[in-house]
């Protein structure tokens, strides 16, 4: 597999694509297919790893001879599999692993980065290729494998050398099969005049291209542009979407100013796999716990003690989020706006629990079954809606749509879904508490803290921290997952893992992993306006229902789901590996 992210290498987690190059690989192992993960190191992994260097490789890249440096990781659950970790300035990024950018030339470091780091896989499985025809041993990858797995856009110009570049044609022996993570990030950039562009890139290469094989590349909405993204689709034997809803709703063209979106430009490529046989819609999955859960458990048991929240468990989410503040503001010398709101807020309800404590209040009921010498430890909020993921249109759009004028609803008017969702909670929950945890897009943080310090019931974490996304899987009473689209989504998954309802957009995984009223709450809409004005009614309907018998059935059913990757694994083996 080559992908720029994995969750089994500390520090190599950005989002759900990571999770699932942690988690896949396992599943494969019990059904005998051996996985090894080549990644760029971002000059931090490697240590991570502890990796020993393993080759010297050189690339002709932007016209000139550039060394990268591959060192080899043992797995740390897998016997005798490792990571390929690619080192070379280019892909050192202050400690992580995308860049930032600048937003007139948008994924231009990453763009070239990840075309180096494609390039340097490429040589590397070249020259195995080439010695072992020539009957001498493997110099970096071994053994080399049967299949190459890519991973979304950024391992896009790894199709393209061994489709089009005569000096690496032995890699044609290979089958080269593409997962498509999130088809909105292609990593589209120039086909020239810029620094990070195709030919600045690959300048022997592009010169030797033909009509039709630009025609392969380049971006259809764009012509002078090349698509890393359409580059794997095209020149990949199979591909895979994450979710078969999300594989369906990329046949269509996106419709943005409906809320709907699509197959982005791609609809016709993506048509053409189909016809081909060639695409398939395999479900992510997520791991759990050894042990099956009692389908007979007692009313004291796991299944039948209803969720809810005890102050202890109140008590420990806020000190994991107050501990991960604090972690974020390391080797900072300005604390930003929005950890200041974050930490204010945290100091008010601590307060609060801390006096509630004193007081011995007994308010709401035990997260478990509690005997009565327990109830003190019951928590006065007795609602707690979660978040977890990152801040970007995909995620957030629905909540930043502000209602117009023209709205039956007054109270509505001018405010945007997020607001009203959290002026019902307060009508409806008054000692409910909304805590989002996300980090991405700036001028969506600082939307979110502004709401914050405007909403007392409302927290935005402007970051990630992994404890912290644990403990608010386990102690949320809602998860509330508002995509405008999905390709599958893990983190309803693991919100479901611990027992906590979702409340979802009816799109891409969210519509083939949570269902309406039985495993929890799902909202549609035509367009956007529509899709916030449903999920508020939707959240109400869930209010209705919250801790009644419904409910905590709805919340045993959920938990005992099953989106396990050793059932989707068989999937790989049998759809996407046989090529």
């Amino acid at each position: 597999m080559l992908a720029a992210e994995n969750g089994a290498v500390e520090g190599g987690k950005v989002g759900g694509m990571a999770d699932v190059i942690r988690d896949l690989p396992l599943a494969l192992a019990k059904l005998n297919v051996a996985v090894d993960v080549a990644m760029p190191s971002y000059g931090f992994l490697d240590r991570a790893a502890n990796a020993q260097w393993l080759a010297d490789i050189n690339v002709n890249f932007t016209g000139r001879e550039e060394q990268v440096v591959v060192y080899k990781a043992a797995h740390p659950s897998l016997d005798n599999r490792y990571f390929y970790l690619f080192s070379h300035p280019l892909f050192n990024t202050n400690g992580e692993i995308y860049s930032q950018g600048d937003a007139a030339r948008p994924f231009a470091d990453d763009a070239t980065k990840f075309a180096l780091f494609s390039l340097s896989v490429a040589k590397a499985l070249s020259d195995d290729l080439l010695a072992i025809a020539a009957d001498k041993p493997s110099k970096v990858i071994s053994p080399v494998p049967d299949v190459i797995h890519l991973h979304d856009w950024h391992c896009g110009i790894f199709a393209l050398l061994r489709a089009f570049d005569r000096d690496l044609h032995s890699l044609q022996a290979l089958p080269c099969v593409f997962s498509v993570h999130n088809l909105a990030m292609q990593g589209i950039r120039p086909l020239r005049n810029d620094s990070s562009s195709l030919t600045a890139w690959l300048p022997t290469l592009t010169d030797k291209l033909s009509e039709q094989q630009f025609s392969a590349i380049t971006d259809p909405r764009y012509p002078n542009c090349v698509s890393p993204l359409r580059a794997a689709i095209v020149l990949s034997d199979k591909v895979h979407l994450v979710s078969p809803s999300y594989a369906a709703e990329v046949l269509l063209p996106s419709a943005h100013s409906r809320g709907f979106f699509g197959g982005e430009g791609l609809e016709a490529d993506l048509q053409v796999k189909l016809e081909q046989q060639s695409l398939i819609g395999i479900l992510n999955g997520c791991m759990y716990p050894d042990q099956p859960l009692s389908q007979t458990a007692d009313v004291e048991g796991e299944l039948s003690a209803p969720r809810l929240l005890t102050l202890n468990d109140w008590q420990a989410l806020l000190a994991t989020a107050e501990s991960a503040l604090l972690r974020w503001q390391m080797g900072k010398e300005h604390v930003s706006s929005q950890d200041f709101v974050a930490q204010s807020r945290l100091n008010q309800w601590q307060k609060s629990a801390s006096k509630q404590v004193n007081n011995g209040v007994t308010s709401g009921v035990a997260r478990q079954s509690v005997s009565p010498q327990d109830s003190a430890l019951t928590s006065e909020t007795d609602f707690l809606m979660t978040s977890v993921g990152r801040l970007t249109d995909q995620k957030v759009m629905i909540l930043r749509y502000r209602f117009t004028d023209e709205v039956a609803e007054i109270f509505w008017r001018g405010k945007t879904v997020l607001q009203v969702l959290l002026e019902r909670m307060a009508l409806l929950k008054p000692s409910g508490k909304f805590v989002l945890l996300g980090c991405g897009d700036l001028n969506i943080a600082r939307e979110f803290s502004n709401m914050a310090a405007r909403y007392a019931n409302f927290i935005f974490l402007d970051g990630y921290d992994e404890e912290l996304s644990k403990t608010l899987y386990q102690y949320g009473s809602l998860f509330l997952m508002p995509s405008s689209f999905e390709p599958c989504g893990i983190s309803q998954m693991l919100a479901m893992r611990e027992g906590q309802l979702c409340l979802v957009n009816n799109v891409g995984g969210l519509k083939d992993t949570v269902h309406h009223l039985e495993t929890g709450f799902v909202f549609e809409g035509d367009n956007v306006f529509e899709q916030g004005a449903a999920l508020i009614s939707t959240f109400e309907g869930a209010m209705a229902l919250y801790q009644s018998d419904k409910w905590h059935s709805m919340e045993r059913l959920a938990k005992q789901q099953r989106f396990d990757w050793q059932s989707q694994a068989v999937k790989y083996v049998e759809q996407l590996y046989c090529v």
